[in-house]
C-alpha cells in the first residue's frame, strides 16, 4: 500500500511541475537554457525550503514519508488549487482515505430515494463512476444503458467509448476533461483498492483521449455548470447537476440532475411519460444495488 502511494505521490509531483515555468513562479530567467520543460526539481526545492535530494527522492516514489507542513509548502510551490491541495495530502497519507464501499443490495430506501427523484434523472455511484443504482430518467437519459453489457455502463467508460454517450454530450470535450479532474481527486481517495488498476488500464487502452487527460494530472471536485444533453428520446437537455454524499457510505456519491429551463423540465416530464407508458423500451423502475466491493 505504501509503495503503491509513493509512486503515484511522485508521479503526480512529477505532472505538476512539468506544467510550471520559472515566470509562473517569479524565477526570472530560469538559469540559461534548459533542458526540462518545466520547473527542474532543485527549484521545486528551493520553493518549498525542502533538501533538494530529499525532494527527488520524493518524486522517485521511495517511502519518505513527508508531513504536512512539507506537502503544504510544495503545495505553495506549485500553486496548487484547493482541490489539487487536497489530493496532494491524500497521496501523501496525511488524510485518512476512504475505500470503495456502496450500498448493500437489500438498500430498500436507497431505491425509493431514486425512484422519488423523478422525473430528474439520478445515479448513485462509487468512487470509480461505477453505478450502483439509477432510477429510470438517468436509464434512459441519453439511451437505455441497460441495452449494454454490465461491464460497460462504468460512467466513465460510457463518456470515453460509446457513440451514443460521445454524442449525447454536446459539450464532450469540456466534459470528458471535467470528469477526468473529479475520477483523478476520486482516485487519490481510495487508490490502493483494486479495482481501480484494471479501469484505468482499459481506459488508457481504449481512449488516447482519456490517456492525455489523465497525464495532465488536472484535479477537481467539479463546479456546478449547466450540461447540455442529446437525447435519443426528447431532444436537448439542459442540466445542473447536484453531487450528495452518503454519511453512511462516504466513498458513494448520489448525482441528480435538475433541469434548467423550463423546456428542459417538460422533456424530462414527458420522458418519464414514456417510461411510464412503456413506449420507451419498457417502464423501467430503479436498478438494484449491488456491493461496490
Amino acid at each position: 500500500m505504501a509503495d503503491v502511494r509513493s509512486r503515484e505521490l511522485g508521479a503526480y509531483l512529477r505532472a505538476r511541475r512539468d506544467r510550471l515555468s520559472p515566470a509562473d513562479v517569479g524565477l526570472a530567467g530560469g538559469g540559461g537554457r534548459r533542458r526540462v520543460k518545466g520547473l527542474r526539481r532543485e527549484e521545486v526545492a528551493v520553493l518549498a525550503n525542502v533538501g533538494s535530494t530529499w525532494y527527488t527522492w520524493l518524486e522517485q516514489g521511495r517511502d519518505v514519508r513527508p508531513s504536512a507542513e512539507v506537502l503544504a509548502a510544495i503545495a505553495d510551490a506549485l500553486l496548487l488549487s484547493e482541490d489539487e491541495r487536497r489530493h496532494l495530502f491524500l497521496l501523501g497519507g496525511q488524510t485518512e482515505a476512504e475505500e470503495l464501499g456502496g450500498p448493500g443490495a437489500d438498500d430498500g430506501p436507497l431505491r425509493v430515494l431514486l425512484d422519488s427523484l423523478s422525473p430528474h434523472p439520478a445515479v448513485m455511484i462509487d468512487p470509480r463512476f461505477e453505478p450502483l443504482a439509477y432510477n429510470a430518467a438517468f436509464r434512459f437519459m441519453i439511451n437505455d444503458i441497460e441495452a449494454l453489457p454490465e461491464t460497460d455502463r462504468n460512467w466513465a467508460y460510457l463518456h470515453f467509448t460509446h457513440p451514443d454517450w460521445i454524442e449525447g454530450q454536446a459539450d464532450h470535450a469540456q466534459e470528458c476533461a471535467v470528469l477526468v479532474a473529479k475520477l483523478r481527486a476520486y482516485h487519490g481517495e481510495s487508490l490502493t483498492h483494486p479495482a481501480w488498476p484494471p479501469l484505468l488500464r482499459r481506459l488508457r487502452a481504449e481512449s488516447p483521449l482519456f490517456a492525455r487527460l489523465w497525464d495532465q494530472a488536472d484535479v477537481s471536485s467539479g463546479a456546478r455548470r449547466v450540461k447540455r444533453i442529446r437525447s435519443l428520446h426528447v431532444g436537448n437537455l439542459s442540466l445542473r447537476t447536484v453531487t450528495l454524499r452518503l454519511q453512511e457510505h462516504p466513498g458513494t456519491r448520489v448525482v441528480v440532475y435538475q433541469p434548467e429551463d423550463r423546456t428542459t423540465r417538460e422533456r424530462l416530464e414527458e420522458l418519464a411519460s414514456r417510461i411510464a407508458r412503456g413506449t420507451v423500451d419498457g417502464p423501467a423502475r430503479v436498478r438494484h444495488l449491488r456491493s461496490a466491493t
